[in-house]
């Protein structure tokens, strides 16, 4: 075992591991985190979590064995760096995960003025449909020289970061996201009917549902002028919008203004998600950029028709005409058209549903924990960070 790997180890000899993300406050980034730290082996590694701004409501589910340090900065400051270095310092951090972008530029601090720690960058997509700016592509360039490795969770986020950051190939691994299918399988009898109830849906409603921040790469407009189209042809349509953003309130006035504010229900930001998605009928993802969807895995773990839109990894994961429909981005007449075909058409709503449940299986979570744990494992005990063979061999096998 190499000297740093041996140096930063806690007294149960176990490797430290630093997470950095913005905030664990919802997002489907920052779930996937606290799911992944919930089923790590604590006995492998010690895990610690550094939010940048406040640590988040989701930080109350991390596990005792875990610990969350903020440093609850406010707006952008070089010290944020200073401050995570000499975290990651304390803890005797063999490895640096910086989660996303946005934490990027911090964590590159830290590594460099942290001894022995490696580093490795996630990137789960950007958050506009525009390419790398110019200061993340020198963020990259800068990481690349301090011997950083990359992880997407997505084959459309490796492709990313080469042609756009130019980060050498053999420097990007791909852990894609994974379900956990007992917690979005199936919920006690009577849930769905209750929560439609909640909402006011009765059982003829037809309910499209969507989860995410409610900001512009998401899509939200195209989808209400979609269901806006829809409701022409198909009477008992509902909307069904959860999560929170900068753009709500536009959005209800979309909705009042194209005649549909009955119909659309925004629940805002919840942590029931496995029980709202039981009480939709249908799924859509209509963003314009993804990387690889949690909130579509969860839909079709649930045995929800999806329709998605042809960007990111959907078209990988849904199989188009199978498990749902793929669709042109951007298309409220696509994603109305699709809405129409599977509510007037049952059958096609039973095949779709019970494809994209048994499509949910192979992206079991286990696997993707045993992926992460591995990749970890081979980062720490292999000096030049040669993780490709485990990752996509053994542990994390490409689906179809």
């Amino acid at each position: 075992m190499p000297f740093s790997a041996v140096c930063n180890m806690d007294s149960a000899n176990r490797p430290v591991v630093v997470h950095v993300v913005h905030s664990l406050e919802g997002g489907g980034t920052e779930r996937t985190l606290v799911t992944l730290l919930r089923a790590f082996d604590p006995s492998a590694f010690r895990h610690v979590v550094v939010t940048l701004r406040g640590a988040g409501s989701l930080s109350t589910r991390l596990p005792d064995h875990v610990a969350c340090r903020p440093i609850a900065v406010v707006g952008r400051s070089w010290w944020t760096g200073l401050r995570l270095a000499k975290i990651t310092r304390d803890y005797r951090a063999a490895l640096v995960h910086a989660r996303n972008t946005g934490c990027w530029v911090d964590a590159i601090i830290a590594r460099y003025l942290t001894s022995g720690a490696r580093l490795v960058l996630g990137f789960h997509g950007l958050e506009t449909t525009q390419p790398f700016s110019r200061r993340q592509r020198r963020w990259a360039r800068g990481a690349v020289l301090a011997g950083a490795r990359f992880v997407s969770v997505s084959e459309a986020g490796r492709r990313q970061l080469h042609d756009q950051a130019s980060v050498p190939s053999d420097r990007i691994d791909v852990l894609r996201n994974g379900v956990d299918l007992r917690q979005f399988g199936g919920l006690q009898n009577g849930t769905r009917e209750r929560m439609r109830a909640s909402f006011g849906f009765d059982d003829l409603t037809f309910v499209v549902g969507t989860v995410g921040s409610l900001t512009p790469v998401k899509q939200h407009a195209t989808l209400i002028r979609a269901v806006a189209c829809a409701a022409e042809y198909v009477s008992h349509i509902r909307l069904l919008v959860v999560g929170d953003g900068p753009l709500r309130a536009s959005l209800t006035e979309q909705a009042r203004a194209a005649g549909i504010a009955n119909r659309v229900v925004f629940a805002g930001r919840r942590e029931d998600v496995p029980a709202l998605m039981r009480c939709m009928d249908a799924y859509v993802c209509s963003s314009a950029s993804e990387g690889m969807s949690n909130a579509l895995l969860e839909a079709m773990a649930t045995g929800l028709p999806v329709i998605a839109t042809d960007v990111g990894d959907n078209a990988r994961m849904v199989r188009n005409g199978i498990d749902g429909r793929i669709v042109e981005p951007c298309s409220c007449a696509a994603i109305a058209d699709a809405l129409t075909l599977l509510a007037r058409n049952p059958d096609h709503h039973q095949g779709f549903a019970a494809a994209a449940r048994a499509r949910a299986e192979e992206y079991d979570f286990d696997r993707t924990v045993r992926a992460y744990e591995a990749y970890y494992r081979a980062l720490v005990v292999t000096p030049d960070g040669a993780t490709s063979g485990v990752i996509s061999g053994a542990t994390c096998p490409p689906v179809a």
